[in-house]
């Protein structure tokens, strides 16, 4: 692969992590953490699996940084 394209889309991964997580910390901020509603308890399990999901994006984009592919 060329490491132009590579580090593309490396950059675009890190992106994608950073908006996504950004604005789901956003949501969580305005929501609050009050626990008034079955909606409220929805949204908060919501976010939260939003948050493992970025973690797991973010997580292999931290392992393809790393370790980058060997020279052929």
């Amino acid at each position: 692969m060329d490491p132009g394209l590579r580090q593309a889309l490396l950059a675009l991964g890190i992106g994608f992590c950073s908006v996504f997580g950004g604005l789901t910390l956003y949501a969580a901020v305005r929501l609050g953490f009050g626990l008034s509603t079955y909606g409220d308890l929805l949204a908060l399990v919501f976010l939260l699996i939003s948050m493992v999901i970025i973690g797991m994006i973010a997580a292999g984009l931290y392992g393809a940084i790393r370790n980058p592919p060997p020279d052929e």
